[in-house]
């Protein structure tokens, strides 16, 4: 069976039908999720039960961060206007990443995931060609970058918020630009800002980058471990399509709390093959996903979230170790003659 034929089988079975109900759900939940716990985090004295708090809060954004996500990959309504619409509130207002950087970078990843030029996800070293290409400081980092892995994937909130407010401001005038910045403003004030108002400084001085730092350890451990440790794409190869989705992509085991933390996207062979697909029909997808790519002759990648993070490790470790032995030189030992 080729693609064609699988996206026809795919539509017929209805699994690219929207999901209104589901969405709506989703919608709903995640906004209790975000407003009773906030209410509480800026009410509350305690500073143990406002720590917990900021946990339950990085959950929620996250949420809103795959509802956009979805609405990106117009996956929510069949209108763009109302994919992008709700795209920007979810991102900027709760997440204060811009909808439009993120959808150019996402979509430069979808079109060659896994790729040493030309993904912009691929921020560690994950090859040999990448490794050689490194020089000074970025050197150094790249070969420890097993040891430095979860500490950069905290950061990865704040650069995404500082990248995308660089990136709405070099965007022409336009209603679209002011409407972006409106939102990044709005959630500055909310979640920057206002905890100075409702509690000691000291402590917002603590929480306010605790849940940057939270947010960005939360999205990257998820999102890493689609594509980090499986087959890099180097500078000149050539795949078609599908081998460009399937080969670079690895499923983490589905389950309902996998689900619910991961947003879908341990679904992410499905999610590669079918973009613009509601993530409630993952699942359902899956078993055609798997007799596909066996037609095909193409691994189906599944493991389990720890398995993941092993495999993913180990890959960085390997390929930092390589740029360390490349680094050392042979020695020419040198006899003298003597008299």
């Amino acid at each position: 069976m080729n693609y064609v034929d699988f996206r026809k089988e795919v539509i017929d079975a209805g699994l690219l039908n929207r999901q209104y109900g589901y969405y709506a759900f989703k919608i709903i939940s995640s906004l209790l999720t975000v407003i009773v716990p906030g209410f509480l985090f800026l009410t509350v004295s305690n500073f143990w039960i406002q720590l917990l708090l900021i946990v339950g809060i990085t959950v929620a954004i996250l949420q809103f961060a795959f509802l956009g996500h979805d609405a990106g990959h117009m996956a929510i309504f069949k209108s763009d206007r109302w994919n992008n619409f709700f795209g920007h509130i979810f991102f900027e207002l709760f997440g204060g990443v811009g909808y439009n950087y993120w959808v150019t970078r996402h979509n430069e990843h979808h079109a060659n995931p896994n790729h040493e030029d030309e993904d912009p996800d691929m921020i560690f070293v994950q090859s040999e060609g990448m490794m050689a290409s490194k020089k000074g400081i970025g050197l150094f980092l790249a070969r420890r970058q097993h040891w430095l892995y979860f500490p950069a994937l905290s950061m990865y909130a704040i650069v995404f918020q500082v990248r995308s407010a660089v990136h709405n401001i070099r965007l022409k005038n336009s209603a679209g630009k002011w409407f972006e910045l409106v939102l990044l403003l709005a959630h500055l004030g909310i979640f920057w800002v206002l905890p100075f108002f409702f509690m000691a400084w000291w402590k917002a001085l603590i929480f306010v980058p605790l849940l940057r730092l939270l947010e960005g350890l939360y999205f990257g451990s998820v999102s890493a471990t689609n594509h980090k440790g499986m087959r890099v794409i180097k500078k000149g190869e050539r795949l078609n399509f599908v081998e460009k989705q399937v080969l670079t992509t690895r499923n983490v085991r589905n389950g309902i709390i996998v689900d619910f933390v991961y947003g879908g996207l341990n679904y992410q062979i499905e999610h590669h093959l079918f973009p613009t697909m509601p993530r409630s029909n993952f699942k359902k997808c899956k078993e055609l996903a798997m007799r596909f790519c066996r037609e095909n002759s193409l691994p189906y990648v599944e493991t389990g979230v720890f398995r993941s993070y092993r495999i993913i490790l180990g890959e960085l470790r390997k390929i930092a170790m390589s740029g360390r032995q490349a680094n050392i030189q042979p020695v020419e030992l040198r006899t003298s003659n003597t008299v």
